[in-house]
């Protein structure tokens, strides 16, 4: 993950509201619009800056992507720290999964982790748009880490090992973004449920997946 001081120009100076106003800002154009056709016009005028304050931040639509992700894993970070991929040896594997998922639906409620989702699955082509910098950077920590957990089960023999590890990384990571996406879709009286539908169906689908 992440340095906290490795935010963006001036992003460590804003104070707790400006940093929470800009990233809604960002978080809401940016999925109502998609990365290309979003205008940082309206970001400006929604967070409540003026543009020689918000230019003194960043200098381009990309910069502020970067920064506004880099805020969000800092504040995540404040609040959940993933456990060492060495915890889930020997007979303790699953065990420590279902506690760890169980701790991410809790964590999953702040506005952070939310913002932070919202940003990562944009519409359109943002994926090719925006493919460096701290998105690139979160999701290759993530997927080291992932990869990790994965050998200590598979060592342990709690993982199966009749497939490429590989692969089982790859189907981890779209297991829990579907699973994602699906829950940050929720509109009006369907977001409870889909939230209690995604706290569960991660251990439910990852035990069936990767359990020998």
């Amino acid at each position: 993950m992440m340095d906290d001081g490795d935010e963006g120009r001036g992003a460590r100076a804003l104070t707790a509201e400006r940093r929470a106003a800009l990233a809604a800002a960002t978080v809401t154009e940016f999925s109502r619009s998609g990365y290309e056709a979003a205008s940082l016009n309206r970001i400006i005028r929604d967070a409540g800056m003026s543009k020689s304050s918000f230019y003194h931040f960043v200098g381009s639509k990309n910069e502020l992507f970067d920064a506004v992700v880099r805020m969000l894993i800092a504040d995540v970070r404040a609040q959940w720290t993933p456990p060492a991929p060495s915890e889930f040896g020997a007979r303790a594997f699953w065990r420590r999964v279902d506690a760890l998922l169980e701790e991410f639906a809790t964590v999953s409620a702040s506005s952070a982790l939310q913002h932070l989702g919202r940003i990562f699955y944009l519409p359109g082509d943002a994926a090719s748009a925006v493919s460096g910098g701290a998105r690139r950077e979160l999701l290759d920590s993530v997927r080291s880490w992932v990869e990790a957990v994965l050998r200590a089960g598979r060592e342990s023999e709690q993982v199966r090992d009749d497939l490429p590890l590989d692969l089982q990384v790859e189907v981890t990571f779209a297991v829990l973004r579907a699973i994602d996406e699906w829950a940050l879709a929720a509109h009006g009286t369907d977001t409870g449920g889909r939230a209690a539908v995604a706290a569960s169906a991660p251990a439910l689908l990852l035990h069936r997946l990767l359990a020998p």
